[in-house]
């Protein structure tokens, strides 16, 4: 029984000696396996990558591109120093655009070798491909054919003219040479001056003035920049830094007006329309009898534009410097629709109160004259030699710059004005005469000149909140 006993130990011991070692050598065999699966896989990634070749991109002397939209050469100037297409000699060219398909050219890196004798191009799309080029260096050429995308990569088929293996190359690499030669053609119309040395501090980005002229209207619209911007002193009531002065005088809103005065900068075309245009193609697209032209003048250099016809969404226009009929997205244009009042305020004036020196307000019964003093501590107005109440006078003051410019109205009139309001301050005067339409509505004259209606019954209440703050009584801000 003990001799049995002994001998199921020991077999029991070897048992466990052969199992540990069948694991130890499971365990080198694996080890063994990772480790050649990482020279694999390390060896295939190198060969996936291949330089096909690799040259100075100065020393490109022609490429030669043909794709969807049709053919066309990049070539060295005469110069040695610069590229260009000769067909738009005398025009200008995105520089970057030039730089980047040279550099794109000058060397060709495939992800991988699909196959290196293939029978079939058309598998690939390389029997007709998207895309030819062919770059000429200074000592030889390439001729480089992509086909058609490789699915569920962000690769092509690529093959060089006259051989049969197919590459992969990454689809972006190409994407310049996919473009039409209008893609080289500078788009940026306008870009502001820079400075011109570390001590220039000029603003070149500040637009002094843009007049528009239009068909569709029988006015000019022209803003201004507001002068008492450069005053450090000056207390506005707006804080645009334009103003519009024709057809009338009115503070911009800031937060309309904004496409409008800076919209010039940067502004890009969306294409192009006709390169050296003939008088025939000016004719058809609008531009013969413009529909509008728009004059900025700026610190940074004075810029024109001249709109055409529209359509689908798009203008067609010429701007200053270019000798090329542009494509413009219509909201890149907004010179081409704006109305005043889509940019202005509806205050017809927002002389700060504390700017005010005199007040004047007359009827055809009576003339109230209000002295202002002080300022926001100890301000006082006096009417006709009485002191009255400076809080009132504040609320009153506030119903009187609410006077809304509801429409433009530029035809003139002699009817009897009823009720002036003459503002004296320390920026100026400006004179409200208020006359009686037929229509419910009120004409506004400012400063002597026809500009806006507004509703009459504003003007009732205004009469009416005079005899209030006389009497020492709350206003009535609605009408």
């Amino acid at each position: 029984m003990k001799k049995k006993l002994l001998f199921i130990i020991v077999g029991a011991v070897v048992l466990l000696l052969l199992a540990g070692g069948i694991v130890a050598l499971t365990l080198l065999n694996n080890a063994d396996d990772e480790t050649e699966s990482e020279e694999t896989t390390v060896s295939e990634e190198e060969e996936e990558s291949r330089l096909l070749y690799d040259k100075d991109p100065d020393s490109i002397v022609k490429i030669h591109v043909e794709n969807s939209t049709g053919e066309y050469d990049i070539e060295r100037y005469p110069d040695g120093e610069s590229w260009g297409i000769m067909e738009f000699d005398g025009h200008q060219l995105y520089d970057s655009g030039i730089t980047g398909a040279l550099n794109v050219v000058s060397s060709l890196t495939a992800q991988r070798v699909v196959t290196e004798d293939c029978d079939d191009l058309s598998i690939y799309g390389l029997d007709e491909p998207s895309l030819k080029f062919t770059v000429e260096f200074d000592s030889g050429e390439y001729t480089v054919l992509i086909g058609n995308e490789v699915p569920t990569e962000s690769n092509s088929y690529m093959r060089f003219e006259g051989e049969n293996t197919v590459y992969t190359v990454k689809t972006s690499t190409f994407s310049t040479l996919q473009q039409s030669k209008y893609y080289f053609v500078e788009k940026t119309v306008y870009t502001a001056k820079e400075a011109e040395s570390e001590d220039d501090d000029t603003d070149y980005t500040r637009v002094d003035k843009i007049s528009i002229s239009r068909q569709d209207i029988d006015y000019d619209i022209v803003i201004e920049y507001d002068i008492r911007q450069d005053d450090e002193d000056a207390v506005t009531g707006n804080s645009s830094s334009h103003v519009l002065t024709e057809p009338v005088e009115l503070d911009l809103n800031p937060d309309t007006s904004d496409a409008v005065v800076n919209g010039v900068f940067g502004l890009t075309a969306s294409g192009i329309a006709a390169m050296s245009p003939t008088d025939a193609e000016l004719e058809a697209y609008g531009l013969a009898d413009p529909f509008a032209v728009v004059d900025f003048d700026i610190v940074g250099g004075d810029f024109s534009l001249t709109i055409g016809s529209e359509t689908s969404g798009y203008y067609y226009a010429m701007a200053e410097g270019f000798d090329i009929v542009f494509i413009f997205a219509a909201d890149d244009l907004p010179w081409a629709t704006v109305m005043p009042m889509d940019i202005t305020m509806t205050l017809i004036t927002s002389t700060y109160i504390y700017n005010v020196e005199e007040l004047t307000i007359a009827t055809a019964d009576s003339e109230n004259v209000f002295k202002l003093s002080g300022g926001a501590d100890d301000f006082a107005v006096k009417c006709n030699g009485e002191t009255i109440s400076a809080e009132l006078f504040k609320s009153f003051y506030q119903f009187l710059l609410r006077a809304p410019a509801e429409e433009i109205y530029l035809t003139d009139t002699d009817e009897e004005v009823t009720l002036t309001v003459t503002i004296d301050s320390t920026d100026g005067t400006d004179v409200l005469e208020f006359i009686p339409s037929s229509d419910r509505m009120t004409i506004i004259k400012l400063n002597g000149r026809t500009s806006f209606k507004c509703r009459t019954a504003y003007v009732d209440r205004l009469a009416e909140n005079l005899e209030h703050l006389l009497a020492g009584e709350d206003m009535v801000t609605v009408w």
